[in-house]
């Protein structure tokens, strides 16, 4: 009985692809990558407006590239994709309730894009 193997089910390096929720999953793990993108060229563009005038119009200069764009509307995208499955996600995790009654979760998810909404356009209108 010593010398037993224990049982190591294969997982085949496609197994995310079997099922859409785990092919759903998978894409929304990757969306983390223009977001990382994104923010190291904010980050370069905070650097550059603290070294100086030519600095600051060369990162101008780069963020104006079509790649650069491209990026950052992929960024865009994931970031509404992170925020769908988040909003779908929470009324499931945190059920909010009034009196005795649980609010519809269409209700929980409008009320959620309401606000980032709301939100985006408060900082639309200081920009």
């Amino acid at each position: 009985m010593q010398n037993r193997k224990p049982y190591v089910r294969p997982i085949h390096r496609t197994w995310w692809a079997e099922t859409s929720r785990f092919s759903f999953y998978m894409v929304r793990e990757l969306t983390i990558i223009p977001l990382i993108l994104f923010t190291l060229n904010l980050l370069v563009g905070l650097y550059s407006l603290t070294s100086g005038k030519a600095a600051w119009e060369s990162w101008v200069a780069f963020s104006a590239s079509p790649v650069v764009l491209v990026v950052n509307l992929l960024a865009l995208a994931g970031a509404l994709y992170h925020a769908k499955t988040f909003f779908s996600m929470m009324p499931q995790v945190m059920p909010i309730k009034v009196g005795q009654k649980t609010v519809s979760k269409g209700i929980v998810v409008a009320v959620q894009w309401l606000v980032v909404l709301a939100f985006s356009t408060v900082v639309m209108l200081l920009v």
